[in-house]
């Protein structure tokens, strides 16, 4: 994998009403999917909620891609999806993690046919505690 790929990342804090929602291990959930058909050339934007009940979560964000058709396609990594350092590390932590997957990177098939993917996330906290996986529906990413 190339250290050129393109990742957008951005949190947005919010402050919570209630502390009850919040659990010391990080906690992820899916919000949206751009698209589950990703045409050639076209780009992913994957929208998840982060909360941390201590706000000690690490900066990794760990990808992992799992196609059914192409394995060589697939990859799981972690150096590249970071949540920047100036991003408040507070307590009852409540935000967005926006992932963006372009096509020439993350998401072109590297067979000669279309194939479909599953993308899973998790992370950790400063004690050791890893979230959740959260995953994809099943996308399906054309060739030309």
């Amino acid at each position: 994998m190339t250290k050129s790929l393109f990742l957008l990342f951005f949190i947005a804090l919010f402050l919570s009403c209630g502390k009850d929602t919040f659990q010391s291990k990080p906690q992820l959930t899916l919000n949206s999917v751009s698209s589950t058909t990703v045409p050639a050339f076209g780009d992913l934007q994957i929208i998840m909620r982060l909360t941390d009940k201590e706000g000690d979560f690490v900066d990794t964000v760990w990808v992992k891609k799992v196609t059914t058709r192409c394995p060589s396609s697939n990859f799981a990594d972690s150096l590249l999806y970071r949540i920047p350092d100036d991003v408040p590390r507070t307590k009852n932590f409540d935000g967005e993690v926006i992932m963006s997957f372009t096509y020439a990177f993350e998401l072109q098939p590297r067979c000669t046919r279309p194939d479909t993917a599953v993308f899973s996330f998790w992370m950790k906290d400063k004690k050791g505690n890893v979230s959740d996986t959260v995953r994809t529906p099943q996308i399906i990413i054309l060739k030309p």
